[in-house]
């Protein structure tokens, strides 16, 4: 019935988790000091938890202004209408606090809380101020307890479910790979259009999240997550043309095209998701460092050198087909080779700044151990 895999129920679960949290932490804190509207508490609580820390808390503070500035408004428009007869003060007071509550949310929709805070107050014209302020008070609570939960029980950052779900669509631009390059050599390949939605929709969470990122935005020091999108984006569509050559022009190759380029094909396949495995697991804190391309990199050049060889660049051709299928192989290789650099010149700088923090405490190891060598040398005075 419903079709969710380890990955999302990954969030499915924190989230549960965290509202548990919430909803217990804000009912226990209402109750300790018996204040009313405790119903306005557990709703500020609900409607603040989100899929990560940095959203809770932008929501939970936007929340809390909104409140305070919706309640400021109710009661305004509730004093200046003060003085009409009968009933038409509520309706006075509810119609302007809502133009203009509106009015301010179309402007800051992050605010848009103002506009339930101001009707609320306007159509109880008749309550007290202590009650209004007691609301606000408990909006407060609420999205206080939501962020409070979101820090404490199991907390992920926009930025690290941001990189989570980038390692999650790169490991999608292997399995088509894989599964392109497999089925050319005649293996049971996996269904492409299942990869296909799955990276359409990790692409798709990996977008909304970076625009919340809050802490460390960065994807390397001279790099943003939304360069490392752009990037992916361009493997997969790279990707793509390799399947849809290896998928369409795989009958116009003869056996002995086939018997020369399988060898290649293959080492491309096995290094691309070697290569890709190695730093998908980079991207999920699994490995210390990111990987070189290097070895990849002289294999799709040499696939790319052996299928030029093939069909030589001339006019004159003798069997258009067959050289089309080579062509478009070609472009799919080139293509993947450039789209992989890319990615490398991104997490370059991350492997770079590793790199020299290595050397960095290497030359304190061997300082540190030539000092105490050269004391023991130095003659006692």
């Amino acid at each position: 019935m419903f079709d969710v895999d380890k990955k999302q129920l990954r969030d499915l679960s924190r989230v549960g988790l965290q509202t548990a949290a919430a909803v217990t932490l804000v009912y226990f804190v209402m109750r300790w000091y018996a204040l009313d509207h405790l119903s306005w508490a557990i709703i500020s609580a609900l409607f603040s938890i989100q899929l990560s820390s940095d959203s809770t808390l932008s929501v939970a503070v936007y929340r809390v202004v909104a409140a305070l500035i919706g309640t400021a408004l109710g009661l305004a428009t509730v004093l200046l209408f003060a003085w009409l007869p009968g009933s038409w003060p509520v309706l006075a007071a509810l119609v302007t606090a809502c133009v203009v509550a509106n009015l301010m949310s179309s402007q800051w929709p992050s605010l848009n809380y103002i506009a339930v805070a101001a009707a609320i107050v306007a159509l109880n014209a008749d309550a007290e101020v202590m009650k209004a302020l007691e609301r606000a008070l408990a909006i407060l609570i609420g999205s206080v307890g939501a962020a409070v939960a979101s820090f404490v029980v199991w907390p992920e950052t926009a930025r690290a479910r941001g990189m989570r779900n980038i390692a999650y669509a790169l490991d999608d631009c292997r399995r088509l790979i894989e599964a392109s390059l497999g089925g050319l050599s005649g293996e049971d390949a996996e269904d492409t259009r299942r990869i296909d939605q799955d990276f359409s929709r990790h692409i798709q969470t990996a977008r909304e999240v970076v625009g919340d990122a809050r802490f460390k935005k960065k994807l390397t020091s001279s790099h943003s997550l939304g360069d490392g999108l752009i990037a992916i984006e361009r493997l997969w569509h790279g990707s793509v043309a390799l399947d849809r050559a290896a998928e369409e022009r795989r009958s116009a190759l003869s056996e002995a095209d086939m018997a020369s380029a399988e060898p290649l094909l293959d080492g491309v396949r096995r290094n691309t998701a070697e290569y890709l495995r190695d730093l998908v697991a980079y991207m999920e804190g699994r490995a210390g460092a990111p990987p070189r391309m290097d070895a990849v990199g002289d294999c799709l050049r040499e696939t790319e050198d052996a299928l030029r060889r093939a069909v030589p660049e001339t006019t004159l051709t003798q069997d258009p087909e067959r050289e089309r299928a080579v062509a478009a192989l070609r472009f799919g290789v080139d293509e993947l080779r450039q789209n992989l650099r890319e990615i490398d010149d991104l997490i370059g700088p991350g492997r770079e700044e590793l790199e020299r923090r290595m050397d960095r405490g290497m030359s304190r190891m061997r300082d540190d151990g030539e000092r105490p060598a050269a004391a023991e040398r130095e003659p006692a005075q």
